[in-house]
């Protein structure tokens, strides 16, 4: 069955087109969910936008440090590093020979931001590039408010908070002037019951709701250039960029290698949405003709997608492949070894492997099937040195909802940091490690990788103590897990989670007697549920962005939208509020180790397990893979010895 299927992958593949093999082909992570820059989050799509994209820098393929991309590295610095100006190579080129300009970083940056092509990563600018925040919350306040006035018009339903919101920004003075009742004062808070009287109020208003929303967009167009001209990004010229930070940035060199720092071409305006002619959707809403990054996409006269890095998307077969050749323009194309690469995607880990073991792809990354151990074993007695491990940048840990009740009204027994405290001490850690994960991965006490960051002292977290969490438990009322309410455990089951939640719940029920319910959800349901704190524990994961401890412990700030647990602590937010004030490096650094201390030793909103363990296989005549905690390996200096042959 698994070599019927594994046939069935590579035949399904190759009958799409009769095209010569190519250089480098490798099975990538998993599909494509986005080629967008704005818009990626994903492992596979983050390794995509690197070959085919280049920010103003980019990472060494040894070292990993920041070093010269597009632009030169490093900049210009003045007021304390809060300002920095950027030259772009003169020979930066699109793959369609244009210069790279620094408008293209303002409209790159800028589409990463703007409301309607926003995504998850669109805080890594608001948070560092000073004045983006304010303006972000200001278009905001104008989308709710047209958002209220187009529902009027078309007479759809309009939710009350929304309302709520729109008038209380000084953008909803339109709405205001037409709501025929009193605002108390102080004026409700956005979810307050008057706004559902308000709304009733409105849905009886007589007036013309189409061009009241069209004046509002039409004045809202001509302030929002003005208000974004005072975002900390300028082009001083064709080759000079202008930034300017919200706070000292020690790590900006690495963040601006990130997909989402990526300068766009001018030929996407092609197919930008517009409303009757304006440069906004109805809504306000900034957004484009999703398309736009295929490369046979031709819309409107649009040439397809044009990019500035080392190679060029040049077929693109969703849920199959992804064919690269090199970019004639681009500035170091002298130093790009393979020519023409793949990027195979199959969807099942077995059949992925066997067709990397009979020769017909070079490589295979982050190899995820049950039988790791015994592959790994092999490679480390000298048997299998096609088999490679890395600890990654990356931690296993647990969610812990701290609300103080749960979605269905129940009061949460979790939000008792004593219970989360007994839970965490309950857990062996090593022994997961050892007989459950069984890939040699570091036990972690702190939620920040260990020993990767230099400079930066590690806390020590909790360790397995089973006498102190059984204390714990009976200091919150539940002496030997009685009158314990049953533990919801959430995770996701595509991922060969059951064995450690098990064990999981094995160590609990043991040591604390309480009862473990656990929840198998499909990933897009596991998604949901994480996001709307349907849950009790949950298993996560995260892998730092950039080579500091705020692409982790940011996680746990109040408003932070991947903070699932729910934790909200003013002590935790100062703390890191205090590190971004501090101009001193080696201070940051230790106001940071105190924030994490204080979070994975007294509040315990999360329970780190272990550091990740990234697992690759490539064949001997594969060269200059340059395998590293980040997981990310420079396609274009990797090369193959055919001499012995090529693939079919």
């Amino acid at each position: 069955m698994l070599v019927l299927a594994a046939a069935a992958a590579w035949a399904g593949l190759r009958s799409e087109a009769d095209r010569p093999p190519p250089d480098l082909r490798y099975i990538s992570r998993a599909s494509i969910q986005s080629l967008d820059p704005a818009q990626m989050s994903y492992f596979q799509d983050i390794e995509a936008c690197q070959t085919i994209w280049e920010g103003l820098t980019q990472l060494d393929a040894r070292t990993y440090e920041p070093k010269s991309g597009a632009g030169y590295w490093p900049a210009e610095s003045s007021e304390n590093g809060r300002r920095l100006v950027f030259t772009i190579r003169s020979e930066a080129r699109w793959s369609n020979g244009d210069r790279v300009e620094a408008h293209d970083f303002i409209r790159g940056w800028r589409r990463a931001i703007e409301p309607g092509t926003a995504e998850v990563y669109a805080s890594l600018i608001a948070d560092h590039i000073a004045g983006a925040t304010e303006y972000l919350e200001w278009r905001q306040a104008a989308m709710n408010t047209l958002t209220v006035i187009r529902r009027l018009q078309k007479g759809s339903p309009i939710r009350a908070e929304t309302l709520g919101k729109a008038i209380r920004s000084e953008v909803g003075a339109p709405l205001l002037k037409l709501l025929p009742m009193a605002i108390p004062q102080p004026v409700p808070g956005p979810q307050d019951k008057f706004w559902e009287r308000a709304v009733e109020a409105l849905a009886d208003v007589h007036t013309n709701w189409k061009a009241l929303g069209d004046a509002l967009l039409d004045t809202h167009i001509v302030e929002m250039e003005q208000r974004f001209a005072r975002v900390g990004m300028r082009a001083i010229d064709n080759r000079t960029l202008e930034i300017r930070l919200a706070r000292p940035t020690p790590y900006l060199g690495d963040l601006l290698s990130f997909s989402t720092f990526m300068p766009i071409h001018k030929s996407i305006e092609i197919l930008r949405d517009r409303y009757e002619g304006r440069l906004l959707g109805e809504l306000g809403v900034w957004s484009y003709d999703p398309q736009w990054t295929k490369p046979d996409y031709h819309k409107n006269g649009y040439p397809g997608l044009v990019s500035n890095g080392p190679y060029v998307l040049k077929e693109w077969l969703f849920k199959r492949m992804l064919r690269y050749e090199a970019n004639p323009y681009y500035w170091d194309r002298a130093n790009v070894r393979s020519r023409t690469v793949e990027a195979v995607d199959i969807e099942y880990q077995n059949s992925a492997f066997m067709i990397y073991e009979q020769g017909l792809v070079d490589m295979m990354v982050d190899l995820n099937m049950d039988y790791r151990p015994q592959l790994l074993r092999l490679a480390r007695e000298g048997k299998r040195k096609d088999i490679h491990a890395m600890p990654s940048f990356g931690t296993y840990f647990l969610f812990f909802n701290c609300r103080p009740r749960l979605n269905d009204g129940r009061s949460n027994p979790i939000a008792d940091v004593r219970v989360r405290r007994a839970l965490s001490l309950a857990v062996n850690k090593q022994e997961i490690v050892d007989n459950v994960v069984q890939l040699g991965n570091p036990v972690s006490g702190p939620l920040v990788p260990a020993g990767q960051i230099h400079g930066y002292e590690s806390p020590k977290g909790l360790s397995y103590d089973p006498d102190g969490a059984r204390r714990a438990l009976a200091d919150a009322g539940y002496p030997g897990g009685r009158g314990m309410p049953t533990i919801e455990f959430l995770y996701n089951t595509e991922s060969n989670q059951e064995r450690i939640v098990q064990a999981l719940a094995r160590m609990w029920e043991k040591e604390l007697g309480v009862k473990v319910q656990l929840l198998g959800k499909e990933t897009k349901t596991f998604a949901e549920d994480q996001s709307e704190h349907r849950f009790m524990v949950t298993r996560s994961g995260w892998f730092g962005d950039y080579m500091y401890p705020t692409t982790f412990l940011d996680l746990l700030q109040s408003k932070n939208g991947h903070n699932y647990s729910g934790f909200n602590d003013a002590r935790y937010d100062e703390l890191l509020a205090q590190a971004s004030r501090t101009e001193d490096p080696a201070a940051r650094l230790r106001v940071l180790s105190e924030a994490e201390r204080h979070l994975v030793e007294e509040r315990i909103p999360v329970l780190p397990l272990f550091t990740y363990v990234m697992i690759y296989a490539w064949h001997p005549n594969v060269h200059d893979v340059f395998v590293n905690p980040r997981q990310q390996y420079p396609t274009q200096f990797i090369y193959v010895d055919r001499s012995a042959g090529r693939m079919q």
